[in-house]
This record gives structure tokens, sequence and C-alpha cells, in this order.
């Protein structure tokens, strides 16, 4: 079986955000970690499939051949969003304590999936002066390097030390769902701006990447939800929190 570098680096980044989570309240959240690990992945194929269905149509199994790659991040966000709602559901649980109890899968799997990127050549930035310091060799997805704007990295770094400093400097008590909007609000954000230097095809709509107007659809809840919290939290410090 052909498993190519972003599947081996998202399942990487799985097994880690697994294990944190495998950490807190002696695991019991793993069996609703993994329903939303499933719901990204059916999210994030289904996505890709409906805005490429050129590549599928002479083949339509070949969809089903999600380790060979091809995946969209957006769709990989909102399936995650809805397998959490079904998540709650039937555990029977707050959504928002739940997401902000499997945030944990966040940061690695966000870090993780651009890395992927990075290796597979996929998500590339534009092509620019080799001269400029800030340059980076990178393939494109016939596997031609070629000084590039780093999205994939610069993505990375700017989530790794985002979610680096947020577990470290966020004090107690938060409201809950606080953590886990703000993380997601984050990631929508920098996925945006990357969406804005990638040079790899995509379907546009009005001169836009169709993946950037859904990130700044996706911006507006996850942004308001947490502004909505922070405003809550200020009002009345004494409200819901996370329990320990």
């Amino acid at each position: 079986m052909d498993v190519n570098a972003y599947a081996i680096a998202v399942g990487i980044g799985s097994a880690l955000g697994l294990f944190r989570i495998s950490r807190q309240r002696s695991g019991q959240w793993l069996d609703a970690a993994l329903i939303v690990l499933l719901g990204s992945l059916i999210g994030a194929r289904a996505a890709f499939v409906v805005l490429n269905p050129a590549i599928f149509a002479p083949r339509p199994l070949e969809a089903l051949e999600v380790w060979r790659g091809g995946l969209s991040a957006p769709g990989g966000i909102l399936g995650g969003v809805l397998a959490l709602l079904l998540a709650a559901a039937l555990h029977r649980v707050s959504a928002l304590r739940l997401a902000d109890w499997l945030y944990p899968l966040i940061p690695p799997l966000a870090v993780s999936a651009w890395l992927g990127s990075w290796l597979t050549g996929s998500a590339y930035g534009a092509l620019v002066s080799p001269a400029a310091w800030w340059t980076l060799q990178a393939p494109d997805e016939t596997g031609l390097a070629a000084a590039r704007v780093p999205v994939q990295l610069g993505a990375a770094l700017a989530l790794a030390v985002f979610y680096f400093l947020m577990e470290t400097l966020t004090p107690l008590p938060r409201p809950s769902g606080w953590l886990a909007s703000l993380a997601l609000s984050w990631l929508v954000l920098v996925s945006l701006v990357a969406s804005l230097l990638r040079a790899d095809p995509t379907p546009l709509w009005r001169d836009l990447r169709i993946d950037t107007w859904v990130y700044l659809v996706l911006l507006v809840p996850f942004f308001g939800l947490f502004s909505w919290l922070t405003f809550l939290a200020r009002k009345n410090p004494k409200g819901p929190v996370i329990p320990a």
C-alpha cells in the first residue's frame, strides 16, 4: 500500500493528540476524540472530492483511498465540529465542555498537517527570488523544488508558538468553550492568511480561493464565540468553568 508522507505526519499528530487526551480524566474522552478524528477525516475527504470531481469521475472508488492524500482542511474543520456535536449528544455532556476536554487534539494535529503539506508539496507558496533571505526551497505537487514563500513551515511555526504560549500563560478558571474557541479561531486565522499566500491550483470564486472564502465564514462563529465567552467571563468571573 502506497502511503504518502502527509498521511504519516497526520497519523503521528493524531496519535500525539490522543496520547495527550489519555493523560487527562483517566482517558475518559478517548472514544469522543476518535469520533472527532473520524469526522474530520470524512469531512476533509468529502470536501476534497466535491471540489475536485474530475479527479474521481473515472474511478469513483478512489475517493475512499484517503491514504493516498487529497484532503481539504476547511472540510476537516467542519467535519470535526459536526462530529463533536454528535459525541456530545452521545455522552450527554455540554458541547462546549467537551470541546475544551478535546482541545489537546488541535495543536499536534494542526501542526503536523502543515508539516505534512511541506513534505508532500501541497499548499505550497508562490515562487520568489532565491536571493531573498526568508525564502525556502519547497517542492510543488510534481516534486520540483524551488525558492518559495515558506507558507507551510510559517503556518506550522505560528500555530506551535501560539498554542505553547496559550497553554502556559492562560490563567484558570476559564468559561467552558473558551479554550477550544480560541484555538480554533487561531487555526482558522492562520489558515486564512496562508491561503492568500498559496500558489497551488484550486477552484476560485470572485478571484479568491474557495478555501479562503470558507475560512472567512468559519472565522465568524469561532471568534464570535470566543469574544462572547470572554465578555461573559469578565462580566461574571464566577460563571461556568471547566472541571479540573
